[in-house]
């Protein structure tokens, strides 16, 4: 009788540790098609396509899905909708890059109650419970923007007289971020306004047109969100004007019709974002953290100058 019960409970064991090995198994094998990740753009534009493209590539080398989330307006809201949705939806994980972090914090901190890991690109939420933050030195950024500003004032032969400085969203954190960088190597009476489009092109091009056309005492205009003249200056005819007439800008963010520009013009500059990075290493590192594996709590780059000794050879990348 004992022998008979020796032998049972041997069998059983058998069988839970052959059950186990093939849940482990099982899992191993499908654990990458059931993940999914979701990736929030501030809006859908241009400045975002290699972030879309770089995430992608990532998602597929990792086997997992990757759905891309651009809210259809240019604010918080839109977002904060897109990311109580994705809580609905059950997603694994979550790439944003915020429009405002006092109206994202909730709605960040309600997805990773949910069990959602949730990362900020490009503008971060540190005030939430995200995870880590990957994009831009933008502080860093900001100030070598400025930088970049004096040193084409000193090459030109002219002093700053009144700076100009168009940004995106007032609450956004990379633009904060990003100002006071500016604002830490230019004097603060050179500066003589803030122009805050809200991430809105065609409100961008009218509030930088009605300014240059009503101050002629401006000679410097930096961008530290460029998405209305990502087109080139044309687009913006007051501005287009302004370089004519000898002005000194510096310009976020790069396009071919910009670097063209800024090949055959002195008196300008263009910052570069490591985009393609943001979105490649976002996805891996955010796979990492969900998946159980050490992750980065944060991945900096640093902005590359271009100007006209190198504007030919960043054409030929794009």
């Amino acid at each position: 009788m004992i022998n008979i019960m020796k032998k049972k409970w041997f069998l059983l064991a058998i069988l839970c540790l052959m059950a186990g090995v093939f849940v482990s198994c099982k899992h191993k094998g499908i654990e990458n098609k059931n993940i999914v990740i979701a990736v929030i753009p501030k809006a859908d534009n241009e400045i975002f396509d290699q972030v879309k493209e770089s995430a992608n590539q990532a998602a597929k080398e990792l086997g997992i899905t990757l759905t891309w989330e651009a809210p259809t307006s240019n604010n918080a809201k839109k977002q904060k909708e897109l990311i109580e949705n994705l809580i609905h939806y059950k997603v694994d994980g979550i790439l944003i890059s915020c429009n405002d972090e006092e109206t994202l914090k909730e709605p960040i901190n309600e997805a990773s109650k949910a069990g959602i890991k949730v990362a900020t690109f490009d503008s971060d939420c540190p005030v939430s419970q995200r995870i880590f933050y990957v994009g831009t030195d933008n502080e860093k950024a900001g100030k070598i923007g400025g930088e970049t500003m004096l040193k084409l004032f000193e090459k030109s032969g002219k002093k700053p007289n009144q700076i100009l400085v168009l940004s995106g969203g007032a609450n956004a954190v990379n633009m904060v971020q990003r100002l006071k960088g500016f604002r830490s190597a230019i004097d603060a009476e050179k500066i003589c306004g803030v122009l805050y489009s809200f991430e809105m092109p065609d409100y961008g091009k009218d509030l930088l047109s009605f300014k240059l056309t009503g101050n002629n005492q401006i000679n410097g205009v930096q961008t530290i969100w460029s998405v209305p003249i990502l087109g080139g200056l044309d687009s913006v005819p007051a501005l287009s004007r302004f370089m004519k007439k000898g002005g000194i800008s510096v310009f976020f963010d790069v396009s071919k019709p910009l670097l063209r520009y800024v090949k055959d013009n002195p008196n300008c500059a263009l910052l570069k974002q490591d985009f393609k990075s943001m979105g490649y290493n976002g996805v891996k590192n955010l796979y990492n953290a969900i998946t159980g594996k050490a992750f980065e709590p944060e991945i900096l780059y640093d902005v590359t100058v271009i100007d006209q000794s190198n504007a030919e050879e960043e054409l030929k990348k794009l």
